[in-house]
């Protein structure tokens, strides 16, 4: 006996456009019957669309989780974030969609509102606008760029300025702002003092060696700076800290103490747009940051959107040549609060730098920042005056080329004790402790290495050289290096 055949559904051979033709010759006088022979298109189709049950569904299946509208507006966001140098991954829209639908509760199937693969394939069927691409690859060390990059990068801003009818705002500096996020140690590096000669031993009280908070900045070409924003890592804030933070400040919290999306969402909305409508700021302004994935979820595009305000991501693994915070304004504002806090424990000798004073010392580190520093900052990069000319590419690109290769493949070591002397002590407990689920890209590099000594604590292990190059930026205030 043969076996038994599959039924198979009947493929679809007319299009949503067929229906759409057959529904206005019936809407102008031609009989279902013809429309449905003229067309191609079922008679029993057009009659249930003339029909009360339709309720503007086009697709076969259950209805989408989310509405059309909804899908919309998540469609023409990853293509203006792919327009604008913010490539989304898969990742990167679940859990989009995940905060939308905790914002906005509803029934669904997903788990923890967490949309699946499953809905991510049907999601690409009913928006064929949208395909998964593999990004042209841009390596890890920054040398390798090219100045034919940078230039490139240049000209698809202009374009979509251009398109958009926004290209005048990179005429005013007022509209031109950079930001980023960078961290502040409660105790720096210890400088030479003086002792008497021949003391074999000279200590300093310090407490917090290794503790850090993260501050979110904005400067604008103009030379301003709008209020920052203090990530501490609580769960709660104590009423201490709150009350010593200035009001115009943001305050973050993670548990961390890293930037999360929903902290950059509320610095946007709450801190950075307020003082641009009291500075009587003329909208709409760029507001150009790296492409860290805390700058690109869909809640935060489309705040922006709403308040005028244009992100742009900076070429990816240039912000050391392109980012006016990273090229002037960090540095000088670090000489300020290394300054702020030796001036702190000469009118307090007997305190040091906590979380609770953190922001009042942090306060006279911003003062001491000049203009001058972020204007030229911004000329430097070409950012404003709008120039790719400016980036001055023999000094940055190609220096080091003819060792790229060779250095990528090195490995190095490092052994445990060496690792919790880098990391601190705080953040080994949180490793330890398993509160490592807001962890950023960075901070993941971190873990994972931390994980390797848990299952080697007497090892020593061996990591590429991108890793160990971004443990040593993490401690640069420290006098321990890891050498490859």
């Amino acid at each position: 006996m043969s076996p038994a055949s599959k039924t198979k559904t009947p493929s679809q051979k007319y299009t949503e456009d067929d229906v759409q033709k057959a529904l206005t010759a019936i809407n102008n006088g031609t009989s279902q019957r013809k429309a449905a022979l003229q067309f191609k298109v079922p008679r029993a189709t057009l009659q249930f669309r003339a029909s009360e049950n339709f309720h503007d569904k086009t697709t076969r299946g259950p209805n989408p989780i989310l509405s059309l509208d909804e899908e919309t507006r998540l469609k023409d966001w990853i293509c203006a974030c792919q327009k604008k140098g913010f490539p989304l991954r898969i990742e990167d829209v679940q859990h989009s969609v995940k905060g939308f639908l905790d914002a906005y509760p509803r029934e669904n199937p997903f788990i923890d509102n967490m949309p699946g693969k499953g809905w991510y394939r049907s999601f690409l069927k009913r928006n064929p606008e949208v395909t998964l691409r593999t990004p042209e690859a841009i390596t890890a060390a920054s040398s390798n760029i090219s100045e034919k990059d940078i230039r490139k990068w240049f000209s698809g801003v202009e374009q979509y300025l251009d398109q958009k009818g926004y290209y005048d705002i990179l005429k005013d500096p007022s509209r031109i702002f950079n930001g980023d996020e960078t961290c502040f140690y409660l105790s720096p590096k210890n400088k030479r003092v003086l002792a008497v000669r021949g003391s074999k031993n000279v200590y300093e009280i310090k407490h917090h060696s290794k503790v850090n908070l993260t501050v979110m900045f904005t400067f604008a070409a103009s030379g301003d700076i709008t209020p920052p924003m203090v990530i501490y890592p609580y769960k709660r804030l104590p009423s201490s800290v709150v009350k010593s933070v200035p009001a115009e400040w943001g305050i973050g919290c993670s548990n961390s103490g890293w930037m999360k999306n929903e902290i950059f969402f509320e610095h946007i909305g709450n801190v950075y747009y307020k003082h641009l409508v009291a500075k009587n700021i003329k909208f709409p302004i760029i507001l150009f940051v790296d492409g860290h994935t805390t700058h690109m979820t869909l809640q935060t595009s489309e705040l922006c959107s709403k308040l005028k305000i244009i992100l742009v991501a900076l070429y990816p693994n240039a912000t050391r040549i392109m980012q006016p915070a990273d090229v002037a304004a960090f540095k000088s504002l670090k000489i300020g609060w290394n300054k702020a806090v030796l001036n702190f424990r000469r009118e307090n000798p007997n305190s040091v730098v906590t979380k609770e004073n953190f922001a009042l010392v942090l306060n006279s580190a911003i003062s001491s920042l000049k203009s001058v520093s972020i204007i030229n900052g911004f000329k430097t990069t070409g950012l404003y005056p709008w120039n790719p000319s400016a980036i001055d590419y023999s000094k940055y690109l190609g220096k080091n080329n003819s060792r790229i290769k060779e250095s990528v493949s090195q490995e190095v070591s490092i052994t445990y004790a060496d690792f919790e002397k880098l990391v601190g002590t705080e953040k080994i407990k949180m490793f330890q402790n398993n509160a490592c689920e807001d962890l950023n890209e960075e901070a993941q590099i971190l873990y994972n290495m931390f994980q390797l000594f848990k299952n080697k604590p007497n090892d020593a292990i061996s990591n590429s050289v991108h890793s160990v190059r971004y443990l040593n930026s993490y401690v640069r205030s420290s006098d321990l290096r890891l050498v490859s």
